[in-house]
C-alpha cells in the first residue's frame, strides 16, 4: 500500500506504512527513522516509532507539515534498506504461578499444557516493535498464530511491576505497576527503565528478547543483585 501522511494537530503528523503488525513494516519504519535522523531536517523535534508508523513532532515556528512532507518524500524513495541490527537481550522470567496468575487459563485457551506454553514462549526470539504508553514498556512479537488471545473481559486495576503479559499475539513487560487488560504469564526481576541510566530505557524498537525461564529462588537471587546494582544483563549485539 502507498505511504499515508496523517495529520496530528498543528505540531505533528504520522507516516503510516500499513495496518498490520509485521516485521517487514517495522523495518520500513526503522528505515525512514534512520534516514530522518541522518537528514537532521530543520524544525523536527522528535520522531516516535510504532508498530507500523512513525510520528513526526515538529516546531511550527520553524517549519510546516507540507514543508517536511516535501523533504521526506525523496527519503522514502532513496533511503537504503536496512537489516535488523538491534541488540538481543536475555531476560530471566519466572513463570511460577504466584507471578503467572493467568498461566493455566492462557495455556488452556491455546490448547496446551502450561509447561508446553512456557517451552514455546521461551524458544521464541521476541521482536520489539515499539515502546508502549509506559516509559520503557516493550511491545513484542511474534507468537505463533495459534497463540493469539483476546484481552481480558475484566481488566485488573493493579498489575505488579515486572509482570510479563500476553494478548493479541504479542508479549509486553511492565516497567512499573499499572492497570491492565492483558493476561499475566510471568514476571522478570529486572528493571526495564531508570531515568538515572545514560539511556533510560533498557530496550528499544528493533531489539529482540529471549525469555530465559527461572524458578522462584533464582528470581529472588537475581532481584537482590539487581537492587544492589550487581547484576549484568546478558546481551548479544547483532552484526550491522
Amino acid at each position: 500500500m502507498p505511504v499515508e501522511y496523517l495529520p496530528g494537530g498543528d505540531t505533528a503528523f504520522t507516516i503510516q506504512f500499513g495496518y498490520d503488525v509485521e516485521r517487514s513494516l517495522s523495518l520500513q519504519v526503522m528505515r525512514i527513522k534512520a534516514a530522518l535522523d541522518r537528514a537532521k531536517l530543520s524544525g523536527v523535534v522528535e520522531t516516535v516509532t510504532t508498530y507500523r508508523s512513525m510520528i513526526v513532532h515538529y516546531d511550527p515556528l520553524r517549519t510546516s507539515q507540507d514543508r517536511l512532507i516535501a523533504a521526506i518524500d525523496p527519503l522514502l524513495e532513496n533511503a537504503p534498506a536496512i537489516a535488523a541490527t538491534g541488540t538481543t537481550w536475555f531476560i530471566p522470567i519466572c513463570y511460577d504461578r504466584e507471578f503467572a496468575l493467568d498461566l493455566d487459563f492462557v495455556a488452556e485457551q491455546w490448547g496446551m499444557t502450561a509447561e508446553r506454553m512456557v517451552e514455546i514462549h521461551t524458544s521464541i526470539e521476541h521482536y520489539v516493535y515499539m515502546l508502549g504508553f509506559q516509559p520503557g514498556q516493550p511491545h513484542m512479537g511474534d507468537l505463533p498464530k495459534e497463540m493469539t488471545l483476546s484481552r481480558r473481559q475484566e481488566p485488573r486495576v493493579f498489575v505488579q511491576k515486572g509482570s510479563v503479559l500476553t494478548a493479541t499475539g504479542l508479549t509486553v513487560i511492565y516497567p512499573n505497576d499499572n492497570p491492565s487488560g492483558w493476561h499475566i504469564i510471568g514476571r522478570t526481576p529486572l528493571e526495564l527503565f531508570d531515568f538515572r541510566w545514560e539511556r533510560p530505557s533498557l530496550l528499544t524498537a528493533g531489539d529482540t528478547v529471549i525469555c530465559e525461564p527461572i524458578d522462584r529462588d533464582e528470581y529472588d537471587h537475581i532481584r537482590a543483585r539487581v537492587e544492589a546494582d550487581e547484576y549484568e544483563i546478558k546481551r548479544r549485539e547483532k552484526d550491522a
